[in-house]
Formats: structure tokens, C-alpha cells, sequence
């Protein structure tokens, strides 16, 4: 093996051994420094300066194998699979600096510079529609200033942050409580696809690994460490949402929430944190007033609000073209016809096909909106 192979061998070995909890790990590259050193040493060279006990020397010792760990780092290039230890440079500064970070993460996709500018939108599963409208709308803005999105792949707020991000061509990364041979929830496989094709999936368990519950609030620690704030928008009373919270205020990030009804259960949790002191959010403004944050262009926020002309790949150009004029808020097909110069009847066949797409929604009075 080359120097560099060791090293990457003796790092992936170490940081992924079943059974050892990652505090013993942990104990062990503090003491001994090198994972090489480590594979070295005798049982009793261990014993000496840690209190291990019988059954974790004898995980350990029998981790060390050299034939199934050749297998498992080929088998991660079949799958397309990169593994970054802590100590390697493309290891993201952002995740190195929080509190208990991964001693190593798995990644399908390309790894970005997180540092240049991420956000994490996240939310309840069961989402309502005034929930969906609101990732959208932010989704949108925060994509026109060049900003990516991270989410959990979960069902509900989580997915919504993923497509927008991807419909308008924006970055976003996907963070999983399982192995990336694994799509869960298993629903979401294709967009798990487009977000590899087009962003990055993170884990911190190899693969094979299954989601259990315990998992998804380590998970929540990556989504909030790699962004620069954490934006809930639905969060119920007991929501894994509020776990992120709490986890980026121990880690010195911003919390925004989006205020919701006092009748709605998926508002409990948002309006409980605005009380105690998240920054309430009603429009991208109010993100940037309290974050500032790389962009890719050179827009200022109040642009970005008014700005629509962003083009939905699949669309026809006449399609693009009323999509592009109708917003978050009801337009009526009166105006909207006014606005493309295109007759109703040819406007309504364009805006039927809109609505198939999912792009858009006919509220009663023939009026329309994104969502």
C-alpha cells in the first residue's frame, strides 16, 4: 500500500468498526494518535492506558481484517461512494468545528464548499399546504442568491426544501440517518437520485446500514454543522425538527422559524421558538438582516423578492413564460393573460398543463398560484 491508501485504509477501518461506541473510538485516536498505531498494538498495549474492557479488545482484534476491508473499499467505489476520514483535506471545515463531529462521512454526489453559503430548511413530516407554499417561496429566493439548501431527505418539509432547490436549479445536499445503498424513506428514491446527480447525499453510517431512530438526531447535528442557519417551518410540539434546532444553537448557528396558526398543530413547536427567541421569518429579508452569507451573484435580497424569471427545465417556453408570471400569491387569469398577452382560452390550456406539472394551483375564482 502507497502512503496515502495506508492512511485512508487505517482511518476508514477504525472509524467504521461495528459494535466499538464512537467514544471508545474516540478515546483511542486521542491516546495512540494514528489509526495505523492503533491496528499495531497488542491488546495489553491497550489495556495499559485505557480501562477497555474484554469484549471491546476482542472487537477490535477482530475488526482487523485486512481481506473483508479491501472488499468493503472496493465494493464503496461499485456504489459510487466516496469516504472522507476527519482528517482528510476535503473533509468539510464547517462539520470539523461542531461539537462531536463524525469521525469520517460517507458522500455520493460532489462534495461542495460548504462555506460559501448553505441553509438548512426543515420541518414536519406531515406538513400542511401553507407549509409547502412557504418552502417554495423561500426555497426560490434563497436559490436566487445563489444560496443551497440542506435537508434530511425525510418525508414532508424536507422534500419540498430538495425539489424546489432542484426546479430552480439551485445546490442542495441531502443528509440520511442510514447507509447511502439505502434510500429511506424508500418513497424518495427518485429524488435521492436527482440530488446525487445534481448535489451531494451525506452520511456518517456506512453502507448497509439501517435508519432507527436513535440515528436521526445524530444525523440532525451534520445538517445543522455544515449550514450558516436553520430554518424551521413547521415543527409539531415533539418534532425532530426542534432537536435541530437546539443542536444549532450549541453549535453558534442562527435559528430561524416561520410563525404559524395557534390553531395549527404543525405551529406548535415554530411559535414556541419564536417566544423563546428564534428570529421570525416572513420573507428572505428577514434571514439576511441576521446572516451574511457568500452569494454566487450579485442581486441584492429586495431583487431577488421581485425577481421571477426563472426558467423550469421540461417547460416549453410559453409555459415558462406564464409560470414566470404568476407568484406565491393568487393572480387572477384575467391579469395573467393581461401580463403574456396570450388569449384565455390558450392561456388556460398552458395553465392546465401547469397545474398537472404540480407547478401551480387553481384556487376558486379562476385565480392561480405557485406552489
Amino acid at each position: 500500500m502507497d502512503e496515502s491508501f495506508d492512511n485512508y485504509f487505517y482511518w476508514f477501518w477504525l472509524t467504521t468498526i461495528k459494535g466499538l461506541r464512537k467514544n471508545r473510538i474516540k478515546q483511542l485516536i486521542k491516546t495512540f494518535e494514528s489509526p495505523e498505531i492503533i491496528w499495531k498494538l497488542k491488546n495489553n498495549e491497550i489495556r495499559k492506558e485505557l480501562n477497555f474492557s474484554e469484549n471491546e479488545l476482542n472487537i477490535l482484534e477482530r475488526s482487523k481484517n485486512y481481506k473483508e476491508l479491501k472488499r468493503r473499499l472496493t465494493d464503496l467505489k461499485k456504489k459510487n461512494i466516496n469516504y472522507y476520514s476527519i482528517k482528510d483535506k476535503e473533509y468539510p471545515l464547517l462539520l470539523k468545528n461542531i461539537p462531536n463531529p463524525p469521525m469520517g462521512i460517507f458522500v455520493k454526489g460532489s462534495l461542495p464548499v460548504f462555506e460559501k453559503g448553505y441553509l438548512a430548511i426543515v420541518g414536519s413530516r406531515k406538513c400542511s399546504e401553507y407549509g409547502i407554499r412557504v418552502v417554495r417561496k423561500l426555497g426560490y429566493d434563497l436559490v436566487k442568491m445563489g444560496i443551497g439548501i440542506i435537508s434530511g431527505l425525510a418525508y414532508g418539509i424536507d422534500t419540498q426544501a430538495h425539489k424546489v432547490a432542484l426546479e430552480y436549479g439551485g445546490d442542495t445536499v441531502a443528509v440520511v440517518a442510514n447507509g447511502l445503498d439505502i434510500c429511506y424513506p424508500s418513497n424518495n428514491l427518485n429524488l435521492m437520485k436527482s440530488i446525487e446527480e445534481k448535489g451531494a447525499i451525506i452520511s456518517e453510517y456506512p453502507p448497509g446500514t439501517n435508519a432507527i431512530p436513535g440515528f436521526f438526531p445524530a444525523r440532525n447535528r451534520i445538517i445543522s454543522g455544515l449550514s450558516q442557519g436553520v430554518i424551521i417551518v413547521e415543527a409539531g410540539e415533539k418534532s425532530g425538527a426542534l432537536i435541530t434546532a437546539d443542536l444549532a444553537l450549541d453549535q453558534g448557528k442562527e435559528v430561524f422559524a416561520i410563525p404559524g396558526s395557534i390553531f395549527s398543530n404543525t405551529s406548535i413547536g415554530t411559535n414556541k421558538l419564536i417566544q423563546q427567541g428564534a428570529k421570525l421569518v416572513t420573507n428572505i429579508e428577514d434571514i439576511l438582516e441576521e446572516i451574511k452569507i457568500y452569494m454566487h451573484n450579485k442581486c441584492n435580497s429586495k431583487e431577488v423578492s421581485q425577481s421571477k424569471n426563472v426558467s423550469i427545465s421540461g417547460l416549453a417556453l410559453e409555459e415558462n413564460i406564464v409560470y414566470d408570471c404568476i407568484s406565491f400569491e393568487p393572480s387572477q387569469i384575467e391579469l395573467l393573460s393581461f401580463k403574456t398577452k396570450y388569449n384565455i382560452n390558450k392561456l388556460q390550456s398552458i395553465l392546465t398543463f401547469l397545474e398537472i406539472k404540480g407547478l401551480i394551483k387553481q384556487l376558486p375564482g379562476k385565480r392561480f398560484i405557485r406552489i
